[in-house]
Order: C-alpha cells, then sequence, then structure tokens
C-alpha cells in the first residue's frame, strides 16, 4: 500500500524551505504521495506533489509530517488529532523536543514509509474559560495552559483548586498547567520538573512566585484543575493563553477548568532514542 503523507512546513523558518524540498526527493525515491497547502504551490512548485486545502490534507493523508520548531509541530499537530492522523516532526528550528527526525535525516524517511516505526501517545488538555457559568472559550492543548499577567508590571494573585477543593493562592507572575509534553516548554523555563511524556499526569508550576516554598505539584491525570483570579488581586490585567496562542483577557469571576482529554496526540518515533537520550543531547550545549 502506497503511504499518502500531508506535509506541514513552517516557511518563516529559515532552513524549512530546503529541508521540505529535501522530504519530497526522499519520498519519490520512495514512491511516497504527498501533498502540500495550496498557497504553497507557488514555491515550491513540485510536480509529484498534490495540493490542497488542509482540511482536505488531512482527511486524504494517513500521516502528517510537520517542518519546523516546536511552536510548529504543536499547531500542526493540534490539526493531525482533529483527524486522528499521526504525526512525524522534522527539526527545522533550533531544540525541537518533538522534533521525531533531524534535518540531515532524511534518509530514515524509509522507515515510516515502511512501517518500521513507533507511536507515542501523548496526554492532552481539555481547558474551559468560564464567564457567568458561561464557556466563552475552549481548546484542547498539547503543551501548557497559561494564566499570568499582561504589560502591568505588578504581580498577581492566582487561586487554584484541584477537585474543587484549594490548593494555593499564588502572588506572582501567573501559572501554568503542563502535560508532561509541554514539561520541557515554559514550565521548564519557570523552574518546573522535566517529566517523562509516557507519564500521565498534569504539571502546576507558579511564575516567578512570591515564596521561598512554592514549587511545582504533580497531579494525576484523573484531576481537575480550577485556576482564577483571587478577589483580592488589585491586578486585574490576566490573560489566559491555550498551547501559546492568542491570549484571552481573563476577569476577577472567570474560572479556567482544565483536565485530560479524551484526545491523545500520536507523534511517530522512528529513532531507537529514548526520552532522556534526546533530552541530554538537546540541553547538552546549554548546561552550566
Amino acid at each position: 500500500m502506497i503511504m499518502k503523507i500531508a506535509l506541514l512546513p513552517n516557511l518563516t523558518r529559515e532552513k524549512s524551505f530546503d529541508i521540505t524540498n529535501n522530504i519530497c526527493s526522499e519520498l519519490d525515491l520512495l514512491s511516497a504521495q504527498y501533498c502540500l497547502l495550496k498557497n504553497h504551490k507557488n514555491p515550491f512548485k513540485l510536480p509529484r506533489a498534490k495540493y490542497m486545502e488542509i482540511d482536505e490534507m488531512l482527511t486524504w493523508c494517513d500521516v502528517v509530517i510537520a517542518v519546523g520548531g516546536d511552536g510548529s509541530f504543536i499547531n500542526a499537530a493540534k490539526k493531525a488529532v482533529k483527524y486522528n492522523k499521526p504525526i512525524l516532526c522534522v527539526n527545522a528550528g533550533r531544540l525541537a523536543f518533538m522534533a521525531g527526525l533531524e534535518g540531515d535525516e532524511l534518509k530514515l524517511l524509509k522507515k515510516l514509509t515502511d512501517g518500521e516505526y513507533k507511536m507515542d501517545k501523548r496526554l492532552m488538555l481539555d481547558a474551559k474559560l468560564l464567564r457567568d457559568g458561561k464557556v466563552i472559550a475552549e481548546d484542547f492543548c498539547i503543551n501548557d495552559v497559561v494564566l499570568a499577567r499582561g504589560a502591568k508590571l505588578k504581580m498577581t494573585d492566582i487561586n487554584v483548586d484541584c477537585d474543587n477543593k484549594r490548593i494555593n493562592t499564588y502572588r506572582g507572575d501567573g501559572v501554568i498547567v503542563a502535560t508532561p509534553t509541554g514539561s520541557t516548554a515554559y514550565s521548564l523555563c519557570s523552574g518546573g520538573p522535566v517529566v517523562n511524556p509516557s507519564t500521565e499526569s498534569i504539571i502546576l508550576t507558579p511564575i516567578c512566585t512570591q515564596s521561598l516554598f512554592a514549587r511545582s505539584i504533580i497531579f494525576s491525570h484523573e484531576n481537575q484543575l480550577s485556576i482564577y483570579p483571587d478577589e483580592k488581586s488589585t491586578n486585574s490585567e490576566l490573560y489566559l493563553s491555550f498551547d501559546g496562542e492568542e491570549a484571552i483577557n481573563v476577569r476577577k469571576g472567570d474560572k479556567i477548568v482544565i483536565e485530560k482529554s479524551n484526545r491523545t496526540a500520536g507523534f511517530i518515533r522512528i529513532k531507537s532514542d529514548e526520552f532522556f537520550d534526546v533530552l541530554n543531547t538537546k540541553l547538552a550545549d546549554r548546561r552550566v
């Protein structure tokens, strides 16, 4: 059976264009079918490629290949999840913890078309912003949900409940609720723990909190978390972001409810290296 592949490159990345062309050359040699977005027809002009709108692509394909960095991978993976399609991430950025291949490892695409790969199922989060008891925004997240102060250089007070029981009120810049996949992103930069993505858990990390004892907490995947501004907080500029996307203003009285999603993201792993091998390799040149 001939594999059908949807290519989603982030062409704002300097290396993405060349890497995508190289991927297509490899797929030609492997007799795989592939498609790109219609608006990519002019920059690529590939004679064997199909060009489709995004919904048509994701219905047609067997596998998605994203080219870029972790931000590009999240965006592409969220599209792939809606159609229950697995994704292979090819690094054209810097760290790219989610990358299954580097740009100089494209010969390994033969393992993809031969079916010689593993599938890593990643826990996702469902998040809803409630106002006056009504859902005014919701999304599913691969990395994290962040509630943080805006442009004002003023600390805020955020309450956190677990299964409707108060955990803490954090005074600082905000809080991050992350998946194990997102534990190596903003949560890590804020002092949170690195959690193996195969572990089903939810990670809460306060951001620049005014406390000697406020540390990250790892919750069960069965817990439901609620985060919301404390009524006594004097900072009214709070913003909510799902996976780093466009921020939404959060008012006093609003509540964000977060729990494990019924969806999972399927990341293709071709190489034999395990999570901590990747972690050590990616962070080796950043150790102090």
